[in-house]
């Protein structure tokens, strides 16, 4: 099957980025082809949703057509902005349940209630739910608040998260593959993905300079997007005016007034350049 994925892949690091992460490579080795479309600018993702909230709803509305499957995980953002009013959130759920009505086989993923901001009760809220063909929640402790604020009139659709997962680091030397060791796709991902994170801690020690995105990292380390590549490679010719649109971006990033600003730039950028280039998903 055809499955579109929307939410937040390591990076970062973080309870729901992980459960998203295990659910995903579950998919893949199940021999599912997974379409991954994020929120977050640094996540790992094949496509960037620019805006959260009511806009994103929309964006997700154009996507979820041609595909046998979709899977949404809720957070911050998705579908209901962080600081919104309980108007825009009522709007924000009704707009995002209308989006999931017009695809097929919906799952949706709430890893805690907490990612949903005014939590999941409320008659705005139900129309999310009843999109839905599966709502998978972080456990049974997640499950039993889930009915204790919607109610037990979708039981059977509830279920606590089918794959097991740990977020807690371990020292990835501790993993190397030893005679006889499970060398599946996912215990690859899990042992790169600890590498990185132990090579990030040692960067932070080691008191190298400021890079841009250093402190949206889960452990302080580095955040190198293709817009920053230019500014770090010494020009071998005259700068064009993207070279100096990067070197403006990469100084504005470093100013925290200025990242929020910086990261829906960069959004737009991703967005412009995937609707320019061909597709190659196909």
């Amino acid at each position: 099957m055809r499955i579109l994925v929307v939410g937040s892949l390591p990076p970062s690091e973080s309870a729901r980025a992980e459960a998203l992460r295990v659910e995903v490579v579950g998919l893949l080795a199940e021999g599912h082809t997974v379409e991954v479309v994020a929120l977050d600018p640094v996540a790992t993702a094949h496509r960037y949703l620019t805006m959260g909230g009511i806009p994103g709803c929309v964006r997700i509305a154009t996507m979820v057509s041609g595909f046998d499957s979709v899977v949404v995980q809720l957070q911050p953002g998705l579908p209901v902005r962080e600081r919104a009013g309980s108007l825009e959130r009522n709007l924000s759920l009704v707009a995002l349940s209308f989006a999931l009505r017009r695809g097929r086989q919906v799952v949706i993923r709430l890893e805690r209630l907490d990612d949903l901001p005014g939590g999941a009760g409320g008659r705005a809220a139900l129309f999310l739910w009843r999109s839905a063909e599966r709502i998978v929640v972080g456990g049974d402790d997640q499950r039993a608040a889930f009915f204790a604020a919607v109610g037990r009139p979708a039981e059977a659709m509830v279920i606590g998260s089918s794959r097991e997962h740990d977020v807690h680091e371990v020292d990835a030397d501790d993993l190397g593959w030893g005679e006889g060791t499970d060398t599946s796709a996912e215990n690859v991902l899990e042992l790169v993905r600890k590498r990185a994170a132990r090579e990030r801690r040692q960067l932070a020690a080691s008191e190298s300079a400021h890079f841009a995105g250093w402190d949206r990292l889960p452990a302080s380390g580095t955040a190198f997007t293709e817009l920053d590549s230019a500014v770090s490679q010494s020009p071998q010719g005259p700068r064009t005016p993207g070279d100096l649109a990067r070197s403006a971006l990469a100084v504005a990033d470093r100013r925290p007034l200025l990242r929020p600003a910086v990261r829906v730039v960069r959004a737009g950028f991703r967005s412009a350049r995937a609707l320019l280039q061909p597709d190659r998903s196909d």
